[in-house]
């Protein structure tokens, strides 16, 4: 927000408890008006018949005397209570030490000497929203932000200045969404008065959005010229109003395993020198000729895959992968098995069988799969499945199903 300093705003509405003229130390204190040529009313402190000008300009104006304004701490809209208190600039003695004077003014007109500190709120004039408030994780929401009616009489207040309507722009919208994320937007044609985007809370969450419109313009602002008298300039401002939408919630994500079968491929030479090569797929039975070793590889056969859920709602999916598994040894005439172990996931399983079981009877090969699974938004999981697969002995063929 720019400083202008002793530009200030409020129309003198009467004096609430001091007289027009006081007498401190043989020194007259008046609040007076000024007007400008196009007829402006502004309104100051004279002491001795001299400016009291605001004390942020006591360094640029040669004056005998200064004044601080003081809020009451009276709210009402458009005006402002002061405790006016007035100093000799030599010293910076207080003159009227115990009866300082009372009056109060209003935004919609300009004055000398009001608000030199150029600070207030226009809260009150920026409508924020965002909707859905709350809504699952990584959906749309809209925030929307509006300048209500009487912004720009209020700007007065805060600048301290008369302001020229026709000269007040919106030159940009910043939206700090409040997970971390901020962006500026260019005022929104047909309507540079309101604002709508859109946002995605990737995260589960409470936010607060909060929404600034930096706005510019000219006034008609009251100064002091080096020996203290009052004229007036046009200047330019520039201000942030700000406000923001508070309790902003993205329901939990939910992280949904994967449902996965386990499974396996062999590999081998058969009887007549034929080479099998694993497939990609695992299958839960399989058969494989009696007396030849066999590689079997693990595989993890993915029936519903992994995917992100918030608010009953799926909002992202998953790939799974295997990374390991747990082999559990049982039958195995091969000289040189695989014992029960922990494997990587491309490590085979050396076994062999030598004697088919009568009728549909089948070995099986017990695994614990462990797996990997890497969700949307980056998040991986482990996982485990554990499961047989059946193997039936055969005199000649191998197949799968």
């Amino acid at each position: 927000m720019r400083r202008i300093a002793a530009a200030c705003s409020g129309l003198l509405a009467g004096l609430l408890l001091a007289s027009p003229a006081l007498g401190y130390e043989e020194i007259d204190l008046k609040v007076e008006t000024w007007a400008s040529d196009d007829g402006r009313a502004y309104v100051g402190v004279r002491a001795a018949a001299e400016w009291a000008v605001p004390a942020t300009e006591t360094s640029a104006a040669d004056t005998t005397y200064y004044s601080r304004w003081e809020p009451m701490g009276i709210t009402q809209p458009y005006n402002h209570f002061w405790w006016v208190w007035v100093y000799r600039t030599a010293d910076d003695s207080r003159l009227n030490v115990t009866s300082p004077l009372s009056l109060f003014t209003s935004d919609r007109q300009p004055g000398i000497g009001i608000r030199p500190e150029v600070k207030g709120d226009l809260s009150l004039y920026l409508d924020v929203a965002v909707n859905p408030v709350s809504g699952p994780a990584r959906s749309a929401r809209t925030v929307s932000a509006g300048l209500t009616t009487g912004w720009t009489d209020a700007v007065g207040g805060v600048i301290s200045a008369y302001v020229i309507h026709d000269s007040v722009t919106v030159e940009r919208w910043t939206v700090d969404f409040g997970d971390g994320s901020v962006e500026s937007f260019p005022p929104q044609s047909g309507d540079q008065e309101r604002l709508s985007v859109q946002h995605r809370y990737a995260e589960a969450g409470s936010f607060d959005a909060v929404v600034t419109a930096r706005v510019s313009g000219t006034a008609y602002a009251a100064f002091f010229a080096p020996r203290g008298v009052p004229v007036e300039r046009v200047i330019p401002w520039q201000l942030d109003i700000t406000n923001s939408a508070r309790g902003i919630s993205a329901l939990p994500i939910e992280y949904v395993a994967p449902v996965v079968e386990v499974g396996a491929s062999p590999s081998g030479v058969l009887a007549d020198g034929t080479l099998v090569e694993p497939d990609a797929d695992g299958h839960a039975a399989l058969w494989w000729p009696r007396g030849l070793q066999c590689e079997l590889f693990p595989r993890a056969s993915v029936v519903t895959e992994g995917f992100m859920r918030s608010g009953g709602v799926t909002i992202g999916g998953a790939t799974t992968r295997l990374v390991g598994y747990r082999y559990e040894a049982g039958a195995n005439d091969a000289s040189a098995a695989t014992p029960s172990g922990h494997y990587d996931a491309d490590e085979p399983i050396r076994i062999q069988w030598n004697t088919p079981l009568p009728g549909q009877g089948s070995y099986p090969v017990r695994l614990v799969l462990e797996l990997e699974t890497t969700y949307d938004d980056g998040t991986v999981r482990t996982y485990e499945a554990a499961g047989t697969v059946d193997v039936t002995v055969v005199y000649s063929a191998v197949g799968g199903s």
